[in-house]
């Protein structure tokens, strides 16, 4: 009769588990839910769900603003904020400005593909306090996006702009520049340098994007962006 009860006792056990497991699936989605009826029920002018949504709304205007700002021919080179100057490591360096010339080419040949990765990232993003972000400085949602992304971006993009920069000759400098390297003790990574410069003429753009949404809205957000902003 013991044996029989806990054969039973077991069984129910596991049915409980796989239940429980199952259920948690849908947690995340039951409990925001929650929050968006709570929000509601009180009065507040917007619902969790709207807050992260628009945050994500904000951010996929601003990639997009910085993508036809950077990607023009010339657009790095040509606007001081954002234009990439040789590191010290390579001025003096050969043909400097041929290779000045590709470095800034280079970035802009990227900036297609890493808007593609910036959109895809954005839709991932997990929106904590958002709250803060809302009510925060006038760029707190870009600088938010860039502590919390950067490093995964960086991964992503430098390929696109490793190929970007290759095709705008900055390819045919590595050789004299690994023995330059090499004569120096040197580790330097020129292609680690052009990505970190093309992550932040994406970000100076997406920041001030986000700024003229909160100060003007209107004409190309959203209606979800006016009612939080």
């Amino acid at each position: 009769m013991r044996l029989k009860y806990h054969f039973f006792s077991t069984i129910f056990s596991l049915a409980i588990l796989l239940t429980a497991t199952t259920a948690m699936a849908g947690w995340g989605d039951a409990v925001k839910q929650a929050g968006d009826a709570g929000a509601t029920a009180a009065g507040l002018s917007y619902t969790p769900s709207e807050a992260i949504q628009g945050i994500k709304d904000v951010l996929a205007l601003s990639t997009g603003y910085a993508e036809a700002k950077l990607a023009a021919p010339g657009s790095f080179s040509s606007t001081p904020a954002v234009a990439i100057p040789l590191p010290d490591v390579l001025k003096g360096f050969g043909d400097s400005s041929g290779l000045l010339a590709s470095l800034n080419k280079g970035a802009e040949g990227a900036i297609p593909s890493t808007s593609d990765l910036f959109m895809s990232t954005i839709e991932n993003l997990k929106v904590g306090n958002y709250s803060s972000l809302l009510s925060g400085s006038q760029d707190a949602i870009t600088r938010f996006f860039e502590s919390s992304s950067r490093e995964t971006l960086k991964t992503l993009v430098k390929p696109v702009v490793t190929k970007s920069a290759d095709s705008a000759g900055v390819g045919t400098y590595m050789k004299a520049f690994t023995a330059a390297q090499q004569a120096s003790g040197s580790t330097f990574d020129i292609y680690d340098y052009l990505t970190d410069r093309t992550l932040d003429g994406m970000f100076h753009f997406m920041s001030i994007k986000e700024k003229s949404i909160r100060t003007e809205g209107g004409a190309g957000t959203t209606d979800l962006i006016n009612k939080l902003f």
